[in-house]
């Protein structure tokens, strides 16, 4: 058990130095031996773990996907009025984009990563359709004016979502849940009817 113990532990060192690179370099920049200088280990040991950079970036891109997918889970699940679903998964993600390395080197390899089928990568698409399902839910509770199309809302909340982490450097992610936290509470306060009660009919 300890050895196994030690083994995980030595693969996670691997893949979060393995996150830091591709965060801060890119794909095509990184290269096996960065990622064993940063862990202290041999390039062997490295290969001991991931036999090559594709499967860390594979391993990097599940794991965004299954954090993602909780939080969209949660969301569609929660007995929350939407509006409150929606800002606390606008919330979530931001402070995910923030503070998980792995996160922010897959959101990284995603933009990088060209698809052969030219469609989004399906994390995105799905935090995508789901922030357009909750503003469909907002729309019906009264909450959004009907005058507003929930799809160019949604467009532009993932702009806000994305487009802050995009323009931020990959050393300079402090703060950068709290900025979203403020768009949102701009835009919520902008767009979203106070007045008005959640609930069909509202």
């Amino acid at each position: 058990m300890p050895k196994q113990a030690r083994a995980l532990r030595t693969y996670d060192r691997v893949l979060d130095a393995a996150a830091s690179e591709f965060a801060l370099k890119g794909y095509a920049r990184t290269n096996l031996q960065h990622v064993a200088d940063r862990t202290g280990l041999t390039k062997g040991a490295v290969y001991g773990h991931f036999s090559s950079k594709e499967e860390l970036a594979g391993v990097l891109e599940h794991h965004f996907e299954t954090v993602t997918d909780d939080l969209l889970c949660h969301a569609r699940q929660s007995g929350a009025p939407p509006v409150d679903r929606l800002g606390s998964l606008v919330r979530s993600l931001a402070d995910l984009f923030e503070k998980d390395v792995r996160v922010r080197a897959a959101l990284r390899l995603t933009a990088e990563m060209p698809r052969p089928d030219g469609c989004p990568p399906p994390v995105l698409d799905g935090i995508q359709r789901d922030t357009r399902a909750l503003l469909r839910e907002i729309q019906d509770a009264g909450r959004l004016p009907p005058s507003l199309p929930p799809e160019t809302v949604a467009d532009l909340v993932v702009a806000v979502l994305f487009g802050t982490h995009y323009t931020t450097t990959a050393c300079g992610q402090e703060g950068l849940g709290s900025r979203v936290h403020a768009m949102w509470d701009v835009l919520s306060s902008a767009l979203l009817d106070h007045g008005a009660q959640d609930g069909p009919g509202a």
